[in-house]
């Protein structure tokens, strides 16, 4: 269960890919969300189905928690077994003075934390996360870490968009990614200055790419500013949100993805930088030195000649992006589909789950009468 079922979104992607892992060991699954896009309304159910099942002392809720949404009362009146996956929220005083309502909004999905911390297990998608369910109040044995799935299969089958990949390799220019949110904590605002720095006094034939929806409209005009003030408008491109495919073309095209977040709960985007072959430049904040480890290059002090001088290096010495990407592909290993639904194996049979080996459903068809399946339910 979550407040949301919604294409290209990190938590959504999750839930389905939880979800088919569940169906495919034997498992009546379904995901329950309060928003539902219309390409995700076949995919899931609204939250009010919801309230027949509180009763079911044999079902496991996995609730998903990034931001408080009223269904947090069915996870709270749930009488079965409940697991809280937690993938962070954002620190209130990040939207201060840019969006009230967000800030008002996170304020109050950390305040709650400690009200769900009554369950079964907790897990978070990073330690990072983790560590914040046992301030939260959570029991220390009963929290773990399930990785984020990324969907590797799902990028590799995707059509590159030529159009854009040819835009993209344009003149030679070298491109700078950042995917996400365009949100205040993720400090879009330095990785433009970063973008000025190598633009005007290393590479004129650049371009900063800015991936991710546009929602805040006063952080939005701040940073459109910034950029007219440094005269960047036609070498940074705000996309907005993006098709797949198209995501995957920016990452194809890219040169150095620049990672300026100040809070991530785990990043995402940089782990698919790994998948693409692409070598991350990232701040030492939160828990993106967790997720990236010893793959790519991490800066502490923010000093724009420096960090700038960083991307360079990146792009034109052949010897260190060769070993940085090297040691990327071995990252990303640890996070792997087949690795990751391991921890879930596991994590699942600590709860007595019964699970069958090697993927195989408990009841194949042919072996006769099925026994009832516990309903495992995503909300």
């Amino acid at each position: 269960m979550h407040f949301a079922l919604i294409p290209g979104d990190a938590v959504s992607n999750q839930m389905l890919e939880i979800q088919a892992r569940l169906r495919a060991w034997g498992y009546d699954s379904h995901i329950y969300a309060q928003i539902l896009a219309p390409e995700m309304r076949e995919r899931a159910r609204p939250a009010s189905e919801y309230l027949d099942l509180l009763q079911a002392p044999g079902d496991l809720l996995l609730y998903h928690y990034g931001l408080y949404h009223p269904n947090v009362r069915y996870y709270q009146a749930m009488q079965g077994r409940r697991v809280l996956i937690y993938h962070n929220i954002t620190p209130a005083h990040y939207y201060r003075g840019w969006d009230r309502s967000q800030e008002l909004l996170c304020d109050l999905g950390r305040r709650v934390l400690p009200l769900l911390t009554r369950c079964d297990l907790a897990l978070g998608d990073s330690d990072y996360n983790r560590r914040e369910l046992v301030r939260a109040g959570c029991a220390e044995d009963r929290t773990g870490v399930l990785p984020i799935f990324l969907p590797q299969a799902h990028f590799d089958a995707l059509p590159v968009a030529r159009d854009l990949r040819a835009d993209l390799d344009a003149a030679g220019t070298i491109n700078l990614l950042t995917v996400g949110r365009v949100a205040p904590n993720k400090a879009i605002e330095d990785a433009i200055r970063i973008f000025a720095v190598y633009h005007r006094a290393i590479n004129p034939r650049s371009r900063l790419y800015v991936v991710g929806s546009r929602y805040l409209p006063a952080y939005d005009a701040a940073l459109d500013e910034l950029v007219a003030d440094l005269g960047l408008e036609d070498s940074v491109v705000f996309t907005g949100r993006v098709p797949d495919a198209e995501l995957k073309t920016y990452f194809l095209g890219a040169h150095v993805y620049l990672a300026t977040s100040l809070h991530e709960g785990f990043c995402v985007p940089i782990v698919e930088a790994m998948h693409f072959g692409l070598p991350i430049l990232a701040r030492r904040a939160a828990a993106m030195p967790e997720t990236l480890a010893d793959a790519g290059v991490l800066f502490t002090r923010l000093g724009y000649e420096e960090v700038a001088e960083m991307v360079h290096l990146l792009v034109t010495d052949v010897s260190l992006r060769t070993r940085i990407i090297d040691r990327q592909r071995a990252r990303l290993q640890e996070y792997a589909p087949s690795r990751v639904e391991a921890t879930l194996r596991t994590h699942l049979r600590n709860l007595d789950v019964p699970l069958p080996e090697g993927g195989t459903p408990p009841n194949p068809v042919g072996a006769g009468s099925p026994r009832p399946r516990p309903h495992l339910a995503e909300e």
